[in-house]
């Protein structure tokens, strides 16, 4: 059943992946592939100075075909300057609605959208110009119309004459009235002298009202002939001139200039962890290791040299207690005892320290007492490590870290005693991670433990180690740091700057063979690193 699950399971996520895969070919792929063609891909690596070089062909290439489209806009007819006007509107409308679409976030930068954009708005600017010089245009052709009403102007002279004309009539017939009423009414009656002089001045008066309005007419239409033809001289001419610059308003870094200076930073932020690393390494480390080595003074006890243990660190130890002795043993360490021993439990290590016993995890120890009861010392659970003892007799004092502690044997009536010291402000005490050493002072057997085994060995003319080594030295030996002997290790981060150094004596080194041996790794071995890091802080 849990094979049928795990494949249903696995066939689930493939035809989702499959969908997914179908479904972006299909809706995504175009669009992608719209945008991203092989014309845009060329214009988006161009730089500045490159897009504002076509622009400026753009510019002059628009400003003359704006010339050549509008040089016949005068002897066009009214009704195509129409058509010309409205389909001019039409693209600008269309064009406005373009320009009014939301961009993408690159398009400021992006020399394929910028030269889009500033052409649109090139071709927006052109029609705008055509328009104008399409409305002179026909105001131009209504003026030319309404002049062509009046092919013939009536000179002045003629006007002249009529008013002439006009006069003499109206003078007949005002001497026509001044006669004998009883001859003007014979004369008016037989001969129609009144009517014909009347439509004499009625002709005569007429034409010459009639030739002065034409006159009037012909002139203004002449007149408005000759404004319409100026002002689309003007505009037509200065249409082109009118167009934008557009080049101007581009910003001043391109997506090439964005990649390339995204290549630096990335340049640059590869190559400063290097050029760091070879400063700490010629500068600050032999500074450091120059500076005042760490010395754990334990005035008033008689330095006891701490003998080599007789056999190396393996994975079990046997301890057999003497009269008046008593064993504490870490949990998880206690393989076997004796039936005959008395087993008790012990709260802590040290009632004097008890968050140091606490943090080092030596808290309800077992205690064994029985003479010539023998009892084996062995991790439980970690399988990588080794346990040793070290014999601390009476007089001799050790720096120890209480973590490495796996069991202590000791004198019922004399317990072990820890001293502690702060070394705050030694640079070295900084430099190694330990601000606080704890001082171990015999008589006792210590039985330590470290991952894949502890190494005892003396110190001679010094030894160099790794920090996270260090489990103990003997007391009022030089502890310092030194720059690590190989550089290009260092450099690239397989070796760290600094390793832990004790200088030359006649007491002994107590490392940890592999103190990474058995931990976690992830999120969760990183925290417990980090708290480790802390303890070894406060000499745990």
């Amino acid at each position: 059943m849990k094979a049928v699950f795990g494949w249903l399971g696995r066939t689930g996520v493939l035809y989702l992946v499959l969908c997914l895969a179908f479904a972006f070919y299909i809706l995504a792929w175009p669009q992608i592939k719209a945008e991203f063609g092989d014309g845009s891909l060329r214009e988006d690596a161009m730089s500045v100075e490159e897009v504002r070089a076509a622009l400026a062909a753009d510019g002059a290439e628009a400003r003359d075909l704006l010339r050549e489209r509008t040089a016949g806009f005068e002897e066009e007819s009214r009704a195509n300057l129409e058509h010309r006007l409205e389909e001019v509107r039409s693209e600008g409308a269309s064009i406005e609605a373009q320009l009014d679409e939301d961009g993408g976030w690159f398009d400021s930068v992006r020399p394929s959208r910028i030269l889009e954009t500033k052409r649109l708005e090139l071709r927006k600017a052109a029609l705008d110009a055509e328009a104008g010089v399409l409305t002179e245009a026909l105001d131009l052709a209504e003026a030319r119309e309404t002049s062509a009403r009046y092919p013939q102007i009536t000179t002045e002279a003629s006007i002249e004459a009529a008013i002439e004309t006009c006069s003499l009539w109206t003078r007949r017939l005002k001497t026509f009235e001044k006669q004998n009423p009883v001859i003007r009414e014979i004369d008016a009656y037989l001969r129609g002298e009144r009517d014909r002089i009347e439509r004499g001045k009625s002709r005569e008066c007429g034409k010459q009202q009639r030739w002065s309005t034409q006159r009037k007419a012909a002139l203004a239409a002449n007149e408005a002939l000759m404004t319409a033809r100026e002002q689309f001289a003007e505009v037509q001419s200065s249409a082109a001139d009118s167009l934008p610059d557009p080049a101007e308003g581009i910003a001043d870094n391109t997506l090439r200039d964005v990649l390339v200076a995204a290549a630096w930073a990335l340049l640059g932020i590869l190559l400063l962890p290097y050029l760091i690393r070879t400063f700490l390494y010629y500068v600050v480390a032999p500074f450091a290791a120059r500076r005042r080595s760490i010395r754990i003074e334990v005035p008033g006890v008689t330095q006891v040299p701490v003998e080599l243990p007789a056999e190396q660190s393996r994975a079990s130890y046997s301890v057999t207690l003497g009269e008046g002795e008593e064993l504490l043993v870490r949990q998880g360490y206690l393989q076997s005892s004796p039936d005959a021993a008395s087993l008790r439990t012990r709260a802590m290590l040290d009632w004097k320290s008890p968050l140091t016993s606490l943090a080092s995890g030596m808290t309800f120890l077992t205690r064994v007492r029985g003479a010539s009861t023998t009892t084996v010392i062995s991790a439980d659970e970690d399988p990588f490590a080794e346990v040793t003892a070290i014999d601390l007799p009476h007089g001799a004092a050790m720096v120890l870290q209480p973590r490495a502690l796996a069991a202590v044997v000791q004198p019922q009536d004399q317990p072990l005693r820890i001293e502690s010291q702060w070394r705050v402000f030694n640079l070295n005490a900084w430099l190694t991670q330990q601000l606080r050493f704890l001082v171990f002072h015999g008589p006792a057997r210590l039985v330590l433990k470290g991952g894949r085994g502890v190494r005892v060995e003396r110190v001679d003319e010094g030894r160099r180690f790794g920090q996270d080594q260090l489990a103990g030295f003997s007391a009022e030996l030089a502890y310092s740091v030194a720059r690590n002997e190989t550089f290009l290790p260092y450099l690239f981060g397989r070796e760290p700057l600094l390793r832990d150094k004790v200088e030359g004596g006649t007491g002994i080194l107590v490392i940890e063979e592999a103190p990474y041996a058995g931990r976690r790794k992830g999120l969760r071995g990183g925290l417990e690193g980090a708290f480790d890091a802390v303890l070894k802080a406060f000499g745990i």
